[in-house]
């Protein structure tokens, strides 16, 4: 009975220690100007990843944010080079890249570059190339499986969406307003509905991100992707950032229906 206690003693201890060490390396990435006080208040964040015009001269902890351009630069893309620009005489220092086309904005405003999961990085070679590209860090195609994450090899540190509802699909015209353009940053908490009923939501900016119904969450699996850098919660439409981090940390699960997305089954 001792031995046996000594045991399970030493594998608790194991197991907190492994994963203390992974909630270390979270970030989050907001939506709203209060997710964002409330991620910069949390100390396990050591990154957060913040829309463009939520930033301001007296924004608190400018060397916590990532600056997340548009999406789409079609209408806009000097205005938002002119924003980033302003954003680094601020003190802002680190901007995201969606795409290749967000790079030579970010580098001709000064700022470091990080790499978000619309760069489709599914492999060693397309993680070097933005790693010599001159990336701080860059962030894994969600489409990715565990397996293959594994595998994968990086001359810069990398993570993965670990918490929050994914993208379905991204739009310039909003579905919910009949196609009208949607740049009012309103979030109305319209939604459509799939074939079983469930509610899409859509996150509405410049452009409009229709939202899985299900929450993606690998809060109790951190240890199948121990060669992982950083994880990302993604902070959409929740109201309490403290509560669900807690949640995380603690390997719960959140509210509401659950997935592990396609790290486990990959692309179908």
């Amino acid at each position: 009975m001792i031995f046996k206690n000594i045991i399970d003693y030493s594998f608790s201890f194991c197991y907190n220690y492994t994963m203390e060490n992974y909630y270390r390396n979270l970030r989050a990435e907001v939506n709203n100007k209060d997710q964002l006080a409330q991620a910069l208040r949390q100390a396990d964040f050591s990154f957060v990843y913040a829309p463009l015009e939520l930033l301001a001269p007296d924004t608190p902890n400018k060397d916590k944010i990532i600056a997340v351009p548009n999406v789409f630069l079609a209408d806009c893309e000097e205005e938002t080079a002119r924003k980033l620009t302003r954003l680094k005489a601020m003190g802002f220092e680190r901007a995201l890249a969606h795409t290749v086309g967000h790079i030579p904005l970010i580098q001709k405003a000064g700022m470091k570059l990080y790499g978000g999961m619309r760069l489709n990085i599914t492999n060693s070679i397309s993680a070097d190339f933005f790693a010599d590209s001159g990336f701080e860090d860059i962030v894994l195609s969600c489409e990715l499986t565990a397996k293959r994450i594994r595998a994968l090899s990086c001359k810069a540190p990398y993570g993965i969406v670990a918490y929050g509802r994914l993208p379905l699909m991204i739009t310039r015209r909003c579905p919910i307003k009949d196609g009208k353009p949607c740049n009012d940053g309103s979030h109305c908490g319209g939604y459509l509905k799939d074939r079983k009923g469930e509610k899409i939501l859509a996150l509405c900016s410049n452009t409009v991100e229709l939202l899985n119904p299900d929450i993606l969450t690998l809060s109790n699996k951190l240890s199948d992707f121990d060669t992982v850098n950083f994880f990302i919660m993604r902070f959409t439409y929740e109201n309490n950032v403290k509560e669900e981090l807690e949640r995380f940390k603690r390997g719960e699960k959140p509210k509401g229906n659950v997935t592990s997305g396609l790290y486990y089954r990959g692309v179908e």
